[in-house]
Parts: structure tokens; C-alpha cells; sequence
């Protein structure tokens, strides 16, 4: 397995789940900013862990049973080079190819073989074969994230008409999931590249990041990491400053009355653990914790991070 074949300045395949706002992990910003960082020579971290490394391991297994069970025997697992869009600045790294011989294949279960959005899939010419593992339960549709979206951009890059997403599902049961080329996914692909580098051009020409719409406050505090000592004047927004504050005086009083109420059915339930009231049932049980061995906690350097919570007080 060889390291990052693509370049962090224009977007990839792999990256386009985050992008588009389908991955649960990244979100379309924390791809910008390892652009922008690439541009100053920053390139992120890489943090391995050991389900990435079995991955790894076992991704031309995956694949050689895959294009086995699909009756492919012209296949390329050694692809050690980053590819390019013709036209929009999109590249990919690829598992692997194969030629279908123009077999048309079925959805066959007991085989893992999943012809999606249509009865049959004709394998013509090139396809993309891409390997995946996963220790989340099996899927009959894979999660957009897990290669769907991937496959449509490296398929539109090598110019390929189906692709095939090899997915083994806790070491135990391999999926592998048919693709048509599919022209409305791969117009979102195409746009998302292009405003994607339009933002880095802008970056080049003004110094200034053009960011997407922020999804959640915890990306907020993610991108902008660091705090300038310096006020800036925004009378707009005293409005929902306004609302926030009442908001978070509302909460205060949700918990205190849900905590009053606990108190009372508590004080009524005593020792019990079950209660019936009405159609509702009430557990108070116990909890059981395991011995835990004494540790002795590492030392820990000082670090700075940005608050993730907004402090606001009235300045009159």
C-alpha cells in the first residue's frame, strides 16, 4: 500500500463524501483548510489506526475475491500514481481496474453481489474496483460516505462506465455493490470540484478563504482555532446574541423543573426500582461498575485551544 497519491491543492475523490456533506466525520470546510494549509506547506497528520491498517492489509484480497465472484479475469491492482479530470481540476487514486468483457451480470445474494438501481448491469469496457472495510453491520445500500460517491468521480476521471464498491463487513462478509456511470451524480462531482477551486483561486489572488456555510458551532471553533486580540463592531447581530441568552435561561429552567420533578416521583419511589404510573413505567435501577485498576495519569503539556462556547454578558 503505497501513501497519499493525490495532491492536497485540488480536490480528490476521496474527499468528496465531506464536501458534498455526506461524511459524518469531516465537513466541506475541513477539507478547504487542508488546502490552504497545503499552500503553505502545511500537510495534515496522518493518524493510522489499526481497523486502516487491516484495511490496508487486505484491500487487493478483497478486490481479487471480488473480481473472482464477478467472473473478471483481466485486473490491475497496482496502481501507484495519482490521476487527473481532463477538464475540472479534480484528481483520484485508484484500488483498482478491471475489464468486463461485456458480461452482464445479476444480483446474486448468495454471492454478495448487489446490482444497484436496476435488475442487471452490463460490464462494458473499463470499470473501477473499489476495496473497502468496514466494522459497521451490513448494508444492503452502502452509506453514501463508504465509496458511492467516490466511485461516480474516479469513474468520470478514467473515463470508465461501471464501477464495482467491495466492501467486507467485520472481516466477515464481503459486499460488492454494482454501478452504473450515473450523470446526475457525476454533474454534482463536477461542480463541487470546480467551486472547490474556485475558492483556492480566490485564496491565491486575495489571501482570503471564501468558506462554505458552517455546519455546526464545533466546526466553527474548528476553523477558526485562533483568537486575534482585537474587538470587532457588529450591532446586527445583538439580536441573536439577544436570543441566545434567552435560550440558555430556558434550558436552565427546563432542568431545574425536570430535575424537581425527578425528585418527586424519587421521593415516592424509594427502594423501588420499577414503577407504574399510568402508561408509563419508570426505571430507577441500579448500576454496576468493574473494579478498576489505580493509573498513574502521564503528564500532559500545556496547550491552547479556542473556546467552544460563546461568553456573552451585557456591556452596559
Amino acid at each position: 500500500m503505497v501513501g497519499k497519491l493525490t495532491p492536497n491543492d485540488i480536490l480528490s475523490c476521496s474527499r468528496l463524501p465531506a464536501v458534498l456533506g455526506f461524511s459524518k466525520y469531516r465537513t466541506a470546510n475541513d477539507e478547504l483548510k487542508v488546502s490552504i494549509d497545503s499552500l503553505h506547506g502545511k500537510e495534515p497528520e496522518f493518524n493510522s489506526n489499526e481497523a486502516m491498517d487491516w484495511g490496508n492489509r487486505l484491500e487487493k484480497t478483497i478486490l481479487a475475491e471480488s473480481a473472482t465472484r464477478l467472473g473478471l479475469e483481466s485486473y490491475d491492482l497496482e496502481h501507484d500514481k495519482a490521476y487527473f479530470h481532463r477538464d475540472i481540476p479534480l484528481a483520484c487514486s485508484l484500488d483498482g481496474t478491471a475489464n468486463g468483457n461485456d458480461s452482464i451480470i445479476f444480483t446474486d445474494i448468495d454471492k454478495g453481489i448487489y446490482v444497484m438501481n436496476k435488475d442487471s448491469i452490463k460490464l462494458s469496457g473499463l470499470g473501477i474496483i473499489e476495496a473497502k472495510l468496514t466494522g459497521q453491520d451490513v448494508e444492503d445500500t452502502p452509506a453514501v460516505y463508504r465509496g458511492v460517491i467516490q466511485l461516480q468521480g474516479q469513474m468520470d476521471i478514467m473515463e470508465a462506465s461501471w464501477g464495482a464498491l467491495c466492501v467486507l463487513y467485520k472481516g466477515t462478509q464481503l459486499r460488492i455493490f454494482l454501478y452504473e456511470y450515473n450523470e446526475d451524480q457525476v454533474n454534482m462531482v463536477r461542480q463541487a470540484a470546480i467551486e472547490f477551486n474556485e475558492k483556492i483561486q480566490k485564496y491565491k489572488r486575495e489571501s482570503e478563504i471564501d468558506w462554505y456555510p458552517l455546519a455546526t458551532s464545533a466546526e466553527a471553533t474548528r476553523i477558526f482555532d485562533h483568537a486575534e486580540k482585537e474587538t470587532v463592531e457588529i450591532p446586527e447581530i445583538e439580536i441573536q446574541a439577544e436570543k441566545i441568552i434567552t435560550l440558555r435561561e430556558a434550558i436552565a429552567e427546563s432542568e431545574e423543573s425536570i430535575d424537581r420533578l425527578q425528585r418527586n416521583i424519587m421521593d415516592q419511589m424509594r427502594e423501588a426500582e420499577i414503577c407504574h404510573a399510568g402508561r408509563y413505567k419508570i426505571s430507577w435501577p441500579m448500576r454496576q461498575y468493574k473494579a478498576q485498576p489505580a493509573k498513574t495519569v502521564p503528564a500532559k503539556e500545556g496547550y491552547v485551544i479556542r473556546q467552544s462556547k460563546l461568553s456573552i454578558r451585557d456591556r452596559i
